[in-house]
This record gives C-alpha cells, structure tokens and sequence, in this order.
C-alpha cells in the first residue's frame, strides 16, 4: 500500500533525475542529442556487422558483399556526425560533472538495440 510519504518519495527522486538531466551544460545537451540521433544508425551498422560476420563464417562470400554494400550508406551518415561530437567530446571527459549522464545515455541507448 503506497502512503504519502511513498509517493513524496517517489516524485522527489522523479524531480531529482529530471533536474539531473536538465543541468548538464549546453555542450553535453548538443552531444546527448547527436548520440540520439546517431543511435538507430548505430544499431542497424552492429546488425549488419554481426550478420556479414555469420555470413563469411558460414563461407557464403555473396551474403557478405551484399551486407557490406547496405553498410555504406550507414557509415556515411555516421560519419557526417564525427566532427561535431569530437568537438564536442572535450566538454563530457571524464573529470567533467556532465560525463555521468553523457555515459548513461549512451548505455540506455545502446541496451535499446536489436540486433
């Protein structure tokens, strides 16, 4: 049973982690973003990647020609982001206070993909 105190609580840690995630600087925002943007991107280069990889072991070389060629488009917009995130990446390093949240993003986003 869920009393007063429970639910206060709970929407104080909900606040908590809404601010958490309001207060990393405007860098660390540009880069959560691009990484969002990126991430289906990213999901779809690890699944072809892994089904090249079955399909060479499996010594059907055409599979993997083919796979590699639907990969190139992928890498492409992938690589269109890389300059801008290395710029970026000074701002979210270790030391800074915006690395934690930065990390986090990236291991939520990544558990998001199917594979």
């Amino acid at each position: 049973m869920l009393t007063r105190s429970h639910i206060a609580l709970g929407m104080f840690a909900f606040m908590l982690a809404a601010g958490n995630a309001l207060a990393v600087s405007k860098e660390a925002q540009e880069f959560m973003n691009i990484q969002s943007k990126m991430a289906p991107d990213q999901c779809e280069l690890q699944r072809l990647s892994s089904q090249a990889v079955a399909a060479q072991r499996a010594g059907n070389l055409g599979k993997r020609q083919e796979l590699n060629v639907q990969m190139v488009p992928v890498v492409k917009r992938l690589q269109a982001n890389q300059p801008r995130i290395q710029e970026l990446a000074k701002y979210v390093q270790p030391p800074s206070p915006d690395y934690q949240a930065v990390m986090q993003q990236n291991i939520d986003l990544r558990a998001k993909c199917k594979y």
